[in-house]
């Protein structure tokens, strides 16, 4: 049976030619509630249910403009509802997949009553492509740059004032690759390798730098653009085939380096009515 839900995304979205053991590693998990829809005995569509968040709702394309898509959402907002939970999101921050409604359906979920809270870009630069050139950035005119090695205390300090809610990922579990100024962290980002995610079967071995951030104070001065090529570099350096940003706000800022945006994504949610 799964077999038919990795079929049925595939036809849906393409680029993610996953294979059904990361498809099922990806997408189901325990407590994933799943939703088919038959037409005439073939699986036309399905939804997958982590409540309160649908993680993804799929139609093949020739069942498409039949009102399978909005029979699929409502059984899984009354799913939800009957979990007790008091809202519905697009995709949620945990999922392995997207994380928010793919812009091009997000007039769907505005037809059903669902409002646009947030958004972001996913990224990609295919390492081939890159090449380090340090005459290019100005930081190391008043950085040094390196694998942080300093107290722990130090590092979420200077994430927390970059964004709180960030210090808890830095756990030790993922090494943090740094710039320091005068001897003060500056600038850091999370790096990891061989990442086994949606993108991997049809990339190849996919690194990311995540939690990318830079101390307000040192802001402006090409340090934290700087110091994400030297990641690239490293990345492409280690056998990556991929370098990806996963769930960013500035994608402007990634262009200057080559990354491109593959997918815009738009967190929604819908709060019920007592009568739902």
């Amino acid at each position: 049976m799964n077999e038919g839900y990795r079929d049925i995304l595939y036809s849906c979205y393409p680029r993610f030619n996953m294979s059904l053991e990361s498809f099922e590693r990806l997408m189901i998990h325990e407590d994933t509630h799943i939703i088919p829809h038959y037409e005439d005995g073939v699986l036309a569509g399905f939804a997958l249910v982590d409540a309160p968040a649908v993680r993804l709702i799929c139609v093949r394309p020739e069942y498409q403009r039949r009102g399978i898509g909005s029979a699929l959402l409502a059984e899984a907002e009354s799913y939800s509802a009957e979990q007790g939970f008091d809202r519905l999101l697009t995709g949620g921050v945990s999922s392995k997949f997207l994380i928010g409604a793919d812009k091009s359906t997000a007039g769907f979920f505005e037809k059903k009553g669902y409002d646009t809270v947030g958004g972001c870009d996913e990224m990609l630069l295919e390492l081939d492509k890159f090449s380090f050139d340090e005459s290019a950035f100005r930081g190391h005119l008043c950085a040094e740059y390196g694998w942080y090695e300093g107290s722990t205390e130090a590092l979420h300090k200077a994430v927390a004032e970059v964004k709180e809610s960030w210090v808890k990922l830095y756990d030790g579990s993922s090494p943090v690759y740094a710039a320091t100024v005068g001897g003060e962290l500056a600038s850091f980002c999370m790096v990891t390798k061989d990442v086994k995610n949606y993108l991997s079967d049809a990339y190849g071995r996919v690194g990311m730098p995540g939690c990318v951030g830079t101390v307000p104070r040192f802001r402006d001065r090409g340090i934290g653009i700087e110091m994400i090529a030297r990641v690239t570099q490293y990345l492409k350096d280690s056998g990556m085939d991929i370098s990806h940003i996963f769930f960013t706000g500035v994608a402007d800022w990634y262009k200057k380096l080559g990354y491109e945006t593959f997918m815009t994504e738009v967190f929604m949610e819908k709060q019920f009515t007592k009568e739902e």
